[in-house]
């Protein structure tokens, strides 16, 4: 017999909510069948030294996935951007899309793992309010949330009606 706990509560606490601006989001979508090769040049940019606040892979149709990368730093980000722009003009069915400047908002939950719903409980009043959301990624006790330019204090402020910061 397995226990398991829940923890719940109605103002969910978090150890902050952090923001970061003038970044540039990168958003590839291609063939599922090239997965391995665009996962190989992401790799190829970590191994040069490129770091990221977020990298985020999803299915964008039954045939296809959507990769988006924030560059932590604005000198990488152009080389980031220069790599994949060439690598999508070779690459055949591939769209590169970039959005810049972008805001990052990240939250650090000290009990996001024992609780259901957090991704919701953050996306829910952002729609409510209509602040469009250019990406989003939970990783362990953190959700990440891009937003646009001028976007982040609003966007805080409606998660302030869901979160204890």
């Amino acid at each position: 017999m397995e226990t398991i706990a829940v923890y719940w509560e109605p103002k969910i606490r978090v150890y902050g909510l952090t923001t970061r601006s003038g970044l540039s989001l990168y958003t590839l979508i291609f063939p599922i069948a090239r997965l391995a090769y665009w996962g190989g040049v992401v790799g190829s940019l970590e191994i040069k030294g490129s770091e990221f606040e977020l990298i985020n892979l999803q299915t964008a149709s039954a045939t296809t996935m959507q990769l988006c990368l924030l560059p932590a730093q604005d000198e990488q980000a152009a080389d980031v951007r220069m790599i994949l722009e060439t690598g999508a003009e070779h690459e055949e069915a591939t769209c590169f899309k970039v959005v810049t400047p972008v805001e990052l908002i990240y939250l650090h939950g000290p009990h996001f793992q024992d609780r259901y719903g957090i991704a919701d409980a953050a996306l829910r009043p952002l729609h409510t309010a209509r602040i469009p959301i250019l990406s989003a990624g939970c990783a362990g006790t953190s959700v990440y949330l891009v937003v646009s330019e001028n976007r982040a204090e609003e966007a805080a402020a409606c998660l302030s009606e869901t979160f204890v910061f």
